[in-house]
C-alpha cells in the first residue's frame, strides 16, 4: 500500500505517470520513520529534520505540510494495510517539481523496536577506501549514498556485519546502518556533527535525553579518533531499524555487551 499525495494506491503501477517519471530523474529527500502503539515515535524530532531539509535542497514547501497533516497521512496508510498490525517503518520521499512538491509514502512491516531482534555477533571494521566530506551538508541523508552503498558492499565482502566510514580527516562518522557511541568510564563518546555524521531523528532524541540522564555517563560529542575504539568497553549502533545494536568485535578488540540493552530500554520507556 502507498499513499501518494493523500491518495491510496496498492501498486507502483497506479501512480501518476509524472510522478514516476519524477522519481527516476531526480533527486529526492527521503525520512525513514516509525510507527508504534498507534503514534509516530519521535515523531518532533523527525517533522523538523524534515523541513530542515527540504529547506536546504530548496524545495517549494507546502503551507499544508504541518506536523498534523503529515501525522494524519502517515496514520491513513497505516490503517489502510492491515499487515502491518500497528507496527512499521515507514519511508516518505519527496519529490520536486516545478510548482511544488509531492510526497509518496510506503510501509514495511516490523518487529517492535523495544523486542527487536538484536545479533548477538557483530562485528565490523573501517572503511578506508574514501573518506566523508566533514561540511554540513554531510548531514543531509542524500548526501553521500553512493559511499555507503560501496561501504555496505565492502563489509558484505569482508564477512562483517558493519562498518564505521571516516571523514576526510580520519576521523570516525558513524556506520553504514547507524550512529556510533562508544562507552568508556564514565562518559559516552559520539561523533560530534561537524565530523559529517546524518542528524538522524534518533540520535538527537537519544542525545537529548542523554544529557538529562548522567547516571549512564557523561556524553561527549566531538571529533573521534579510530584509536578510541580500542580505549572502549562497549560499543553500540543505534538505528531505528534494530534500536541499540551492540558490537562484539571491532578487529581484536572484543566488547562487553552489559550497558545498552538496560539503557536503551530507560530511554525508550521515557521517549516512546
Amino acid at each position: 500500500m502507498l499513499n501518494a499525495d493523500g491518495i491510496l494506491v496498492s501498486a507502483y503501477q497506479e501512480l501518476p505517470n509524472d510522478l514516476l517519471e519524477k522519481l527516476h530523474k531526480v533527486g529526492t529527500v527521503t525520512e525513514l520513520l516509525r510507527f508504534e502503539n498507534n503514534k509516530l515515535l519521535f515523531w518532533e524530532y523527525h517533522y523538523f529534520r524534515i523541513t530542515a531539509a527540504l529547506r536546504r535542497h530548496r524545495f517549494k514547501i507546502s503551507i499544508n505540510y504541518t506536523l498534523d497533516f503529515f501525522e494524519t497521512e502517515i496514520k491513513k496508510l497505516v490503517e489502510a494495510d492491515k499487515n502491518l498490525e500497528n507496527k512499521a517503518l515507514i519511508t516518505i520521499q519527496f519529490i520536486p517539481f516545478s510548482e511544488g512538491i509531492s510526497f509518496l509514502m510506503s510501509a514495511e512491516s516490523v518487529q517492535a523496536l523495544k523486542t527487536q531482534n538484536r545479533k548477538a555477533d557483530y562485528s565490523l571494521d573501517l572503511f578506508k577506501e574514501t573518506g566523508i566530506q566533514a561540511h554540513s551538508l554531510s548531514n543531509l541523508s542524500s548526501t553521500n549514498t553512493t559511499i555507503y552503498t560501496i561501504a555496505k558492499r565492502y563489509a558484505f565482502e569482508n564477512g562483517l556485519s558493519d562498518c564505521i566510514l571516516l571523514n576526510t580527516e580520519k576521523n570516525l562518522v558513524e556506520t553504514v546502518q547507524g550512529t556510533l557511541y562508544l562507552f568508556q568510564p564514565s562518559k559516552i563518546i559520539t561523533p560530534h556533527l561537524e565530523s559529517g555524521c546524518q542528524d538522524f531523528a534518533l540520535r538527537a532524541a537519544f542525545n537529548d535525553w542523554l544529557q538529562k540522564n548522567e547516571k549512564w555517563g557523561t556524553l561527549v560529542e566531538q571529533a573521534v579518533n579510530p584509536f578510541e575504539l580500542q580505549k572502549s568497553t562497549e560499543v553500540i549502533v543505534l538505528s531505528l531499524t534494530s534500536g541499540a545494536q551492540a558490537v562484539s568485535q571491532y578487529k581484536k578488540t572484543g566488547y562487553q555487551m552489559q550497558i545498552a540493552p538496560s539503557l536503551f530500554n530507560a530511554f525508550f520507556e521515557e521517549t516512546s
